[in-house]
């Protein structure tokens, strides 16, 4: 988090400029955006049946996004984030809730979704309203157990094999969000919000998100 916050103070710092010519308009129209973010989501507990438990510790995720502005204020695009968040769990017997199970490991997600922003005024610095509809692939990490199989490779022929398989599962995910853009010139542009975002899975819940983008705007 104190990472998150500095790179948020230096983002403001070198975007004093675009304070400077608030009024200025903005020249976004028929323009990309290729953006780097952060995501940086809250700690999370969760409970499931039979008082099992769930703990996610706070974590620093990664993402890409491309977007196309229709005009000064709307613009559609599409983005793809990862993460791999460390947990705590309780796993409890269905029929002896006495007898528990502690484990750690790591949570892996990769997201891609379709979004859509509405940049509220047609300026170099403006507040936004976004939102995203996509797909969520989780792992969990934890063994499912060993597979074999055999496939004919074009390189080496005839090939035998075992791999450990996990546990995993993939859901629908949506998001809303608010945060403010600011562009330092007419090709270079930052960006600063909060997304909650939801996954389709029972016993999941919502999480609060904290972004930094960094971007470049092209015709």
């Amino acid at each position: 988090m104190k990472k998150l916050a500095i790179l948020s103070m230096l983002m403001i710092v070198c975007a004093t400029p675009a304070f400077a010519q608030l009024s200025d308009m903005s020249r976004r129209t028929a323009k990309w955006d290729f953006s780097v973010q952060t995501r940086y989501t809250a700690a999370k507990d969760f409970s499931g049946a039979y008082g099992s438990r769930l703990s996610m510790d706070d974590d620093l995720g990664w993402g890409f996004g491309f977007d196309y502005h229709l005009n000064e204020r709307l613009d559609l695009g599409f983005l793809m984030s990862w993460r791999s968040i460390p947990y705590n769990a309780t796993a409890v017997d269905a029929t002896d809730a006495s007898n528990t199970v502690n484990y750690s490991n790591w949570l892996d997600t990769g997201t891609f979704a379709a979004d859509a922003t509405w940049n509220i005024l047609p300026r170099r610095v403006t507040p936004y309203l976004t939102g995203s509809l996509g797909w969520t692939l989780i792992n969990t990490n934890i063994s499912a157990g060993i597979s074999s199989g055999c496939w004919w490779d074009p390189w080496w022929g005839y090939v035998c094999s075992s791999y450990v398989s996990t546990y995993g599962a993939d859901a629908f995910t949506y998001s809303a969000g608010v945060g403010v853009r600011l562009e330092v010139t007419q090709a270079v542009f930052f960006k600063v919000g909060y997304d909650w975002a939801g996954v389709d899975i029972d016993s999941a819940d919502s999480f609060n998100i904290f972004r930094v983008d960094a971007g470049i705007m092209i015709r």
